[in-house]
């Protein structure tokens, strides 16, 4: 076996330097945000969500609208987009290392990263971010509660199943209530 000398168990060799930043955990849009889509996505609504669990959709609605440049108050004008249709490289290494720079800038000016003098509020309102993260919210909660909660129920019931199948019928029976009691929705 070669020696590894120093070189880290896990992970490839050249990774993101101890204690940099963890990058995020979803693909960065770097055309301009000129759609109610493409702001989620780059706000990573599911995370969004995640974080802000039990938070009420309308204050969630602000959140992101001010985050995105809109005022507080919702009325007036919202601060205006920076980003261009046009790459500033030719060179794709290059353009990536510029992109991957202003996204990281923009983190806390994320209206920045909308199209050259559009604001938010040419784009999306406060209601229809609210209505997008209460249908979303309810699909997100569907889409992960539902199959883990089915399959964990199957497991269960086949547990039952062949208890009942050894003679241990009061057992499967009351198996069978407990799991339908926890896992109905």
């Amino acid at each position: 076996m070669p020696d590894m000398g120093a070189m880290p168990m896990a992970g490839p060799p050249g990774g993101a330097p101890e204690g940099a930043p963890a990058g995020p955990s979803f693909k960065i849009i770097h055309s301009p945000l000129d759609s109610l889509g493409k702001i989620l996505a780059d706000l990573d609504l599911k995370t969004f969500v995640e974080n802000n669990f039990g938070s009420d959709p309308a204050d969630l609605a602000n959140k992101i609208w001010v985050m995105y440049g809109g005022s507080e108050s919702e009325l007036g004008a919202g601060k205006k987009g920076q980003r261009k249709e046009k790459p500033e490289s030719e060179d794709p290494t290059e353009q990536e290392k510029i992109q991957d720079e202003e996204y990281n800038r923009t983190r806390e000016t994320r209206w920045e990263r909308l199209p050259e003098g559009v604001s938010i509020d040419e784009i999306t309102t406060p209601d229809a971010i609210e209505k997008t993260l209460i249908s979303g919210g309810f699909n997100l909660a569907k889409s992960f509660a539902k199959p883990a909660a089915a399959s964990t129920v199957e497991k269960w019931e086949k547990i039952a199943n062949k208890a009942d199948e050894d003679g241990n019928y009061k057992f499967a029976d009351k198996l069978l209530e407990v799991v339908r009691d926890v896992y109905s929705l």
